[in-house]
């Protein structure tokens, strides 16, 4: 099987040196009391922010489509072919940012970089609402996309950093979830906005509150991200020494090094060779794809099945179905330890879903709500792959420039998806649910690909060097899952 040909260095472990003044990592052993301890203080303290940063994450980029049916159109002059791309160039933007942030994320303290990029973006967003016309609505989009590029990344290294593997999928599934809480939140906001522009009691026009409020709400959030969420497990200020310690040997227990911070080329040449990394990318376009453009869409496809605009505001809360599937979805792929092929059902039920919300007659416009709230499952295949690179890509380097390679990836289907929803395929907009159909198809596929390379991969690892060994003070040293065939075990 592949093997580096380039030994790393031992680099110097200074948090290893500071948990040692408590005891040798070696000599830590999880009491299963202590580790329940240490895991509820992390969740407590990390989790919130992350799912609150998460859900404005989301809600900033999409709040182009509540303003879509809230005046937008009238008041900057724009059409929809425009539309179309004041959606994509947001990820023109997010194409540009994403390796310079994932080198930013290596080469500075992590959670301090993300918090400044939090509140910049946060500024962008307020600023939209001061937009009259095309070209700025493009620019301040460009400029969100440059700035939002750092959450992916940061969120992916933090989970990776404070929990287990089988800890991991459960993880991303609650904070990949906040997407679809925030559209509740969103579409509350933004249903009762159009009821008092309706009635004539607003002073400014309802979708310029959106930005505004969004806007003020992520700066806060960035600030509060700067001074809660520590750079490493040395500076957890919610920790003591002894938990921090424990918080490190869990962290051994992972087989990943996320002190490290040396880049190292032979990890990229070794990225570039692992046909894993190409599956997953493979399952990331096809799911951004039709994702893309659900995005930014989903209120027009609504309105399109026969809803008034404050109907359709106050339905897209529906998309809490998906919120629900993605948690539940991936605490079974956990607990059954099968995360590929049992969270991977949301995907194929979203097939289901496409094809009611296409081929269902007009007036049967519930059950296409039902079928478009069943479409965006696909989604959840997003949070799959993410909670594989988090657990099944190991290595510093590799892991950064998987998760730069996942980011890239990410924008081009999101900058192809907008672009399936031509104006005149309005509402129905059969060519887009086409693409969608197949392409979740081919990822239904790729995820029982995914299953049995990963299985086979731990059977021939299980035949040549026996069951995982113990956990041991030197493996620390900064490996890669392909080069540590004795200690690590993909999870699939």
């Amino acid at each position: 099987m592949r093997q580096s040909q380039e030994k790393p260095e031992v680099e110097h472990r200074e948090s290893i040196d500071d948990i040692e003044k408590v005891a040798p990592v070696e000599e830590l052993p999880l009491d299963p009391k202590m580790d329940r301890r240490v895991k509820l203080k992390i969740d407590f303290i990390l989790m919130p922010v992350l799912c609150f940063i998460y859900a404005l994450n989301y809600l900033d980029k999409t709040a182009l489509t509540y303003a879509s049916v809230m005046g937008l159109f009238k008041d900057t002059g724009i059409n929809g072919t425009q539309y179309s791309w004041v959606a994509s160039i947001y990820y023109f933007g997010y194409l540009v940012g994403a390796y310079p942030m994932v080198i930013g994320l290596q080469r500075f303290p992590s959670a301090k970089f993300t918090a400044i990029n939090i509140v910049i973006w946060g500024v962008a967003v307020a600023c939209t609402a001061l937009c009259k016309n095309y070209a700025g609505l493009l620019g301040l989009r460009f400029m969100l996309g440059v700035f939002e590029a750092v959450i992916y990344p940061a969120i992916v290294m933090i989970t990776a950093e404070w929990y287990k593997p089988r800890e991991q999928g459960t993880r991303t599934g609650v904070w990949g979830s906040m997407t679809a809480w925030g559209c509740i939140l969103g579409g509350a906001v933004a249903y009762a906005l159009v009821e008092r522009q309706t009635a004539g009691t607003l002073a400014i026009p309802g979708w310029e509150i959106v930005f505004i409020w969004l806007g003020a709400m992520t700066v806060f959030c960035g600030v509060v991200f700067f001074f809660f969420v520590p750079d490493s497990i040395e500076k957890a200020w919610f920790l003591d020494a002894e938990e921090k310690a424990v918080a490190h040997r869990r962290t051994l227990e992972n087989k990943q090094h996320i002190g490290e911070r040396e880049w190292k080329w032979y990890q990229v040449r070794e990225c570039l060779r692992d046909p894993q990394c190409y599956l997953l990318l493979f399952v990331t376009i096809c799911s951004n794809i039709p994702t893309g453009g659900l995005t930014n869409f989903f209120a027009l496809i609504v309105q399109g099945l026969g809803f008034t605009p404050a109907e359709t505001l106050l339905l897209t809360m529906g998309n809490a179905t998906l919120g629900i599937a993605t948690m539940v979805l991936m605490f079974a792929g956990d607990k059954a330890r099968c995360r590929s092929l049992v969270s991977g059902l949301g995907p194929l039920i979203s097939i289901a879903g496409a094809a009611m919300l296409w081929a269902l007659p007009a007036e049967k416009k519930i059950a296409r709500l039902i079928g478009f709230f069943l479409c965006i499952w696909n989604s959840i295949a997003t949070y799959i792959i993410t909670s594989f690179i988090t657990t099944n890509i190991a290595g510093r380097t590799k892991k950064s420039v998987m998760s730069g390679a996942y980011l890239v990836v990410f924008c081009v289907g999101n900058l192809i998806g907008p672009q399936t929803f031509r104006e005149k395929y309005a509402p129905r907009y059969a060519p887009a649910l086409i693409t969608h159909i197949a392409l979740t198809s081919t990822n239904v596929c790729l995820f029982v690909v995914l299953f049995l390379y990963y299985r086979r991969e731990n059977a021939r690892r299980d035949r040549e060097h026996g069951p995982v060994v113990p956990v041991k003070k030197d493996e620390w040293v900064d490996l890669t899952d392909v080069e540590n065939e004795t200690g690590f075990r993909y999870v699939y």
